[in-house]
């Protein structure tokens, strides 16, 4: 049995002319094409030949827009998979991020991504999570690997007034006239 587009009225045909030659939107563009051959009374399987589109979508496109008219050219976009981690596990993430290492009751001075990983598997926030995922959280709440902070420590009395000094015991070479 040949599938057909019901007849369209004259404002209809016009529009799917618009679209079909000056959408932006290639997937209406696709659809306007396809409803528009099957009003030739084309076949489903020269459409398909033509156009190289499967014939199954083919005629579940002329179906749809048989049942829901113009709007059928709109895709459907689904809002994709759901999320895996909670709004309170991120919020606990970024939390843990940041606040300096020590501080947490570990002996490093900051966090990679690795480390950062490892304390949110032990502390029990997340049973399991990728480097990528945390990446992508850590950027949701705009902090960012590179501006990690860093946190100096040391025993030496005078630490603090030489922690900002730049590096003057170090050498520079003459260049020799080789």
């Amino acid at each position: 049995m040949t599938v057909f587009v019901r007849d369209l009225s004259k404002e209809e045909g016009n529009r799917l002319v618009r679209i079909a030659r000056k959408g932006a939107d290639p997937v209406q563009v696709r659809r306007a094409l396809l409803i528009l051959a099957s009003a030739q009374k084309m076949k489903v399987p020269e459409i398909s030949r033509l156009y190289h589109i499967s014939g199954e979508h083919i005629r579940h496109t002329i179906h749809r827009f048989n049942v829901e008219g113009m709007d059928s050219l709109k895709p459907r976009y689904c809002g994709g998979r759901p999320q895996t981690f909670t709004a309170e596990q991120r919020a606990k993430i970024t939390e843990l991020a940041q606040i300096p290492p020590q501080s947490a009751g570990y002996p490093f001075t900051n966090w990679s991504l690795s480390k950062l990983k490892q304390a949110v598997e032990d502390r029990h926030i997340v049973s399991s999570i990728s480097l990528e995922t945390l990446r992508v959280i850590l950027n949701e709440a705009k902090i960012t690997y590179q501006n990690t902070k860093t946190w100096k420590a040391s025993n030496d009395p005078e630490f603090e007034s030489k922690k900002n000094e730049s590096k003057s015991s170090t050498r520079i070479l003459q260049k020799t006239g080789v």
